[in-house]
């Protein structure tokens, strides 16, 4: 509530920050039956998602599949990649299908959906392999057309959600065919292998018309002297860049983590902007958590990117217009001193000084500069 989050990202049975793999449905016999079970979802995640929906009953919801049930895929293991069976893509968008329609009946109603988180990357944890063809037809021949049959054409299907870096080759495979084109609404990405600023920018141009959504990215558990800072530089660096490019929209990976990055049942322990300490029951806020809410605070959704730029290399900015007309402008200073500077806009100025790495969020309106 305090940071006002508009979009949140779920998970389509278990993931790596999961307490272990789980499907809901465990064999083909199950399925054939029709025993799904959402029992976890129910006693877990239902009542936290529900408790954010009452506090913001617009947040937009995006769901994602880490894998399918093991006795789909290729390797019979909801771990270490694997392909889905081409046998089972109609039962796996049936079970997709189920999970919607089950948060729906618990009043969560998904506006988006993911085919596949990182459908190139072979994991350790729950992970599942798709070529662009594979990933493409999955969503047009078989979830779009049951999407349709429940009502849900409004639903928004992504691709990728993966690394910026491979975002273009991606794109331009997928969108040469007229009907993905038709039945894809854009493109989600992380950001580990690096900026990638200019695909994205390159996406936007070509691309006006879909979306182009940031949907996870986190920084590991680090404990030296200027772990925070960095973890704070990441965020505001990327967060300006990417919506300085193109980008549609944010989503952080984690909300919550213990203190020791997890629970995740491969180890795979990372930073959360907030972290919970059971042993002394406090809550720790993260730089990244004020990193954020410098953006999240104050762009409100439907906002534009307004043009800006800066005669300093070491400040970074973005800047938006709200739906009301207020502007909004992120400030971060790289340098390690202090740094003075002034916003322009037409022939009125404000003065700013940042602190070293420090970021300032300036809101105004136009004629009351």
């Amino acid at each position: 509530q305090e940071h006002n989050y508009t979009l949140a990202r779920m998970p389509i049975q278990s993931c790596d920050f999961s307490l272990g793999n789980y499907a809901y449905v465990d064999s083909s016999a199950d399925l054939q039956q029709g025993r799904l079970s959402f029992s976890r979802d129910e006693a877990h995640l239902i009542p936290l998602i529900s408790g954010a929906l009452r506090l913001n009953p617009h947040m937009k919801l995006m769901a994602s599949p880490w894998s399918p049930p093991a006795f789909m895929k290729t390797n019979n293991d909801m771990n270490g990649g694997g392909k889905l069976r081409r046998e089972c893509y109609a039962d796996w968008a049936d079970i997709i299908i189920n999970y919607l329609l089950e948060y729906r009946r618990h009043g969560i109603n998904v506006q988006a959906l993911s085919v596949q988180n990182e459908p190139v990357a072979v994991k350790t944890w729950d992970s599942c392999l798709y070529s662009v063809e594979e990933e493409t037809a999955f969503a047009v021949q078989y979830l779009r057309p049951r999407l349709a049959r429940q009502g849900m054409d409004e639903m928004e299907i992504y691709i990728w959600d993966h690394d910026k870096d491979g975002l273009v080759d991606w794109a331009e495979l997928a969108f040469a065919d007229e009907a993905n084109y038709k039945g894809i609404n854009g493109l989600a990405f992380h950001w580990y292998t690096g900026d990638h600023f200019s695909q994205i920018q390159y996406l936007a141009q070509c691309l006006p018309d879909k979306k182009l959504l940031f949907s996870e990215g986190c920084v590991p558990m680090e404990s030296d002297a200027g772990s925070q800072i960095r973890h704070w530089h990441t965020y505001l660096h990327d967060m300006i860049g990417n919506f300085k490019s193109g980008c549609s929209g944010f989503i952080d990976w984690n909300l919550l983590l213990n203190s020791e990055g997890g629970p995740n049942h491969q180890g795979n322990l990372c930073e959360a902007p907030i972290q919970y300490d059971a042993q002394n029951d406090v809550l720790r806020r993260n730089h990244s958590w004020y990193g954020i809410g410098h953006f999240c605070r104050y762009v409100r959704p439907g906002a534009r990117v307004m043009l800006s730029s800066s005669y300093d290399n070491l400040l970074e900015e973005v800047g938006f217009v709200n739906p009301d007309g207020e502007r909004v402008l992120v400030v971060y200073n790289r340098d390690v001193q202090e740094r003075r500077c002034r916003v322009l806009d037409g022939d009125k100025e404000i003065a700013l000084t940042l602190p070293p790495s420090g970021a300032s969020t300036l809101l105004w309106r136009q004629e009351s500069i």
